[in-house]
């Protein structure tokens, strides 16, 4: 199957009149095939993503391996000889494995904690290869995790708690934006993602921590409300 792939991508670039020539078409073609090759599973376009007026083109396509699921292929330079070509498939495999990896992490430190998790729509390191492990996912440095932690105030003992469960997140090597939210019990275990988020817009919440860890240490910002 190598062959086959590596001969369409000849006949891309050749009947393209090089890369810096390429319409839209051929250049999906040419990331399709790429990522046939470097994963040995068919792809299929299913429709732009973004807006596309920068030096990257973005789409999303299917997989059979993952159904249902969306895929981001971004292509960087495109109109370059040196263009690179990245997905997130493997944040979108890796994704119940990490919601349950943090859950587990969370309920470590609070006795009741909801772990909120999305896939974050933008490609990882070129680096990481189809075999790689979800160690090797969490701790790749091009996109770090974007996780929100619902947890009820009986559970929040200290501020300490806070950066515990960052710490214990960032032995795995991996990079995340965390934001922590101690709600009340009685609205605890209600939330969804978004309806969390908008908690802390609104500033309906009992603590609120902000926490980045990017390789350079662990960074804990306390949010505060009105009064």
């Amino acid at each position: 199957m190598a062959e086959r792939i590596y001969a369409l991508l000849i006949l891309i670039i050749v009947f393209a009149g090089g890369v810096g020539c390429m319409t839209q078409l051929n250049v999906n073609e040419l990331a399709l095939a790429h990522m046939e090759q470097k994963y040995g599973v068919p792809f299929e376009y299913v429709a732009p993503w973004g807006n596309n007026l920068s030096g990257t083109r973005s789409f999303i396509v299917s997989s059979e391996t993952l159904p249902g699921q969306e895929i981001l292929v971004q292509i960087e330079n495109y109109r370059q000889q040196d263009m690179v070509i990245l997905d997130n498939y493997l944040a979108v495999k890796f994704r119940d494995e990490t919601v349950a990896f943090l859950q587990n992490i969370a309920l470590s430190v609070f006795e009741e904690a909801n772990v909120f998790y999305e896939v974050f729509m933008k490609g990882l390191s070129p680096d990481l290869t189809a075999d790689a492990t979800l160690n090797d996912f969490l701790a790749d440095t091009r996109v770090p995790l974007v996780i929100m932690v619902e947890v009820n105030e009986y559970s929040f003992s200290s501020k300490d708690d806070a950066k515990k469960l960052a710490e214990t997140i960032a032995a795995s090597e991996a990079h995340f934006l965390l934001t922590i939210v101690v709600v009340s019990s009685d609205v605890f275990g209600t939330h969804t993602r978004d309806t969390l988020g908008q908690q802390v817009i609104f500033e309906n919440f009992v603590y609120c921590a902000s926490i980045r860890h990017r390789g350079d240490g662990i960074e804990i910002e306390w949010l505060s409300r009105k009064e």
